[in-house]
Formats: structure tokens, C-alpha cells, sequence
């Protein structure tokens, strides 16, 4: 499963891991510290009832497929049901209130993206919740780089990015671009395609990623940014066609379609997803969500959903998880600022 892709996200999280054991404490704001809590009697018990994995998204998404893989593996280890419960809206934002409220146990969980963690922040100063000092990350589950798709339909001669931006210049304002809500990675990457190449179209949001698929290929929007094992399957069916690829390399799933930094130099967009708890979770709970989770993750039938649908895996030790989080934080927020985006 290896890809350039993954080769060059690999190294970024071996850095990581070097930084988080040497020279990070003053560039990384520390993480406030736990409540002190009697959390060794709860950790022997847990779970004692059933789990709840919140997704910020609609069913249907990449994000939603990789929770329901790790629900039904931890369900089998934990001996209780663990349910996936959808809240799409808001960039992730009705998701990520409803965690932010819940009992702080473990019980309930968050499988989230740099959309609610590392964007939704920038976007929206007025948040009533603060990913940053509430939630806690407990293990990283995937990464893919997003892939700029179109309905063939639509553009029938629309085969790379030059030639997309060429037809957007044409046609300025009536070409769309859908995303999985409004402050989503999706949507600000789109924002950003647009501010840097100097292109005028449309964004319309969803209240998920697989919604939006479903628009594009039907023909009611033009384009979309999306992970790329999502759009995969409808690739090989020729119901969308592949612009460019969004991540640091061409990726060998897709020959021949080369990267938007070949055109736009820099432009990167990695879709990554996470496990997280709430701050203040008994580190003995929150050490064994993460062990379960580095076990469901090594599971047969986990490897062989990654490789399906060109996942990559994300080691990242959890000394180092801060200094990822903080990374993805500052690069996210500098391009809302120069995408100009905004969440009204």
C-alpha cells in the first residue's frame, strides 16, 4: 500500500515523532493538564455499557466508513455494542458541540478530521466549543490525499487542471464546486483552489461528503474535492473523472493525473482522520482506547478496507500526536487567512 503519497507522509510523521522528543516545547503550546480524577476503578470496568462514536458527517463518507470499521472491531474486543451516530452540519460543528457536552468517560467518542480540529476554529471565532483545549486525541486512524473530481458529463473536455482553470476563466461564476459543509477541509480547499489559481466558481455545501457525490454525479454541481478512496470506486466506473490529486505526489491509484502543486506550487490538502476523546477522560481509559484502537487497526479485515480503498495508515506515537495537532493547526489556519474563506 505504499505510495509516493504515503512515502512523504511518512516522513513528515517520523519528524514529527523526532520533534515531539526534542525541541518542541517552545514552539507547541502545552496541552492543560487533566483533572485529577479516581479514574483506575472506571478504566477496570470500561466499557461498561455501550460505546458511541459521534462522525461530524453524513453515512456514506470516507470518514463514516473508516468509524464503522473501527466500531465493529472494538464492539468485538470491548464485548458491548458500539454504535456510529451521525451529526452532518456545520462543518462538523453540531457534531462537535454534541461531544463537546457529553460525560467525559470514554463512552462517548469522536472520529474527526482537520475540518472540526485544525479548520473550523479559523472559520468560526465564535465556535461554542473548543477543540483545542477539550478534546484529547487518542490515536490517528488513516490519511489520503483529496483528488479534484468532475462530472464528465459537464466538462466532457476537462482532463487536467489547466484545462479546468481555462473553462472556469471562460465561464466565470457558473461553474460549482460542492464540499461536505460549509467550513469543512473540502470546502476551504476549494476556497483555496479558487484564490490561488484566480478562479471564480461556486461552492455548495452538503451536509456530508456522500450527498455531494451524489450531486456531482448526477450533474447538479460541476466539481468537488474529496478523499480518494471515496471517489475511487465511481473513477473506475467512469461516472467521474480525476482532475488532479491533492496530495505532495502523484498517487499510483490514479496514473497519470498529476498533482495541483505542478500547477499551483505548494497546494496540499491531505484528508486525515482521528480518534478523540474529551479532556479529562482517565488516562487509564483514554491508554486503552488507544491500544484497542493500534489492534482493531492491525486487524485483516482493517488492512484489506485500507488497501480497497487507498487509505494510508498513520503511526504517529502519542508523545508526538500534540505536535501533529498543532502543525496541521497553524498550517490550516494560515490558508483560511489566504484563502480568504468565510463561514457566515
Amino acid at each position: 500500500m505504499a505510495s509516493g503519497n504515503g512515502v512523504a507522509a511518512r516522513r513528515r510523521l517520523a519528524a514529527l515523532g523526532m520533534a515531539a522528543g526534542v525541541a518542541t516545547g517552545a514552539a507547541v503550546r502545552p496541552l492543560p493538564a487533566a483533572p485529577a480524577r479516581s479514574g483506575d476503578a472506571a478504566a477496570a470496568r470500561f466499557p461498561d455499557r455501550p460505546v458511541r462514536i459521534l462522525v461530524p458527517f453524513a453515512a456514506g463518507g470516507t470518514t463514516d466508513l473508516i468509524a464503522r470499521a473501527l466500531a465493529e472491531r472494538l464492539a468485538a474486543r470491548f464485548g458491548q455494542p458500539v454504535a456510529v451516530d451521525n451529526w452532518g452540519g456545520g462543518g462538523g460543528a453540531v457534531a462537535g458541540e454534541t461531544f463537546a457536552r457529553s460525560e467525559p468517560d470514554g463512552h462517548t467518542l469522536l472520529v474527526a478530521t482537520a475540518s472540526l480540529i485544525a479548520i473550523n476554529k479559523a472559520l468560526r471565532p465564535d465556535l461554542p466549543f473548543d477543540p483545542e483545549t477539550q478534546f484529547v486525541l487518542i490515536a490517528m486512524l488513516a490519511q489520503q490525499p483529496n483528488v479534484l473530481v468532475v462530472n464528465p458529463r459537464a466538462l466532457p473536455q476537462v482532463r487536467t487542471l489547466p484545462e479546468l482553470i481555462a473553462q472556469a476563466k471562460a465561464r466565470p461564476g457558473q461553474l460549482t464546486y460542492a464540499s461536505a459543509g460549509a467550513g469543512t477541509q473540502l470546502h476551504l480547499t476549494g476556497a483555496m483552489l479558487a484564490a490561488e489559481a484566480g478562479i471564480a466558481i461556486v461552492h455548495v455545501p452538503y451536509r456530508g461528503a456522500g450527498p455531494a457525490l451524489a450531486d456531482l454525479i448526477a450533474g447538479q454541481v460541476t466539481m468537488m474535492f474529496d478523499g480518494l478512496g471515496s471517489v475511487l470506486p465511481h473513477l473506475r466506473a467512469g461516472t467521474l473523472r480525476a482532475v488532479a490529486v491533492a496530495g505532495e505526489a502523484p498517487h499510483p491509484a490514479l496514473p497519470g493525473v498529476k498533482p495541483v502543486a505542478a500547477t499551483l506550487p505548494g497546494f496540499l490538502s491531505v484528508n486525515w482522520t482521528g480518534l478523540f476523546g474529551l479532556r479529562g477522560t482517565p488516562e487509564p481509559v483514554v491508554e486503552r482506547l488507544a491500544a484497542e484502537t493500534r489492534k482493531a487497526l492491525e486487524t485483516p479485515e482493517v488492512r484489506r478496507l485500507f488497501a480497497e480503498r487507498a487509505f494510508d495508515p498513520m503511526p504517529i506515537p502519542r508523545a508526538a500526536l500534540p505536535v501533529f495537532l498543532e502543525a496541521e493547526r497553524r498550517r490550516w489556519g494560515e490558508a483560511v487567512r489566504r484563502s480568504g474563506a468565510r463561514v457566515e
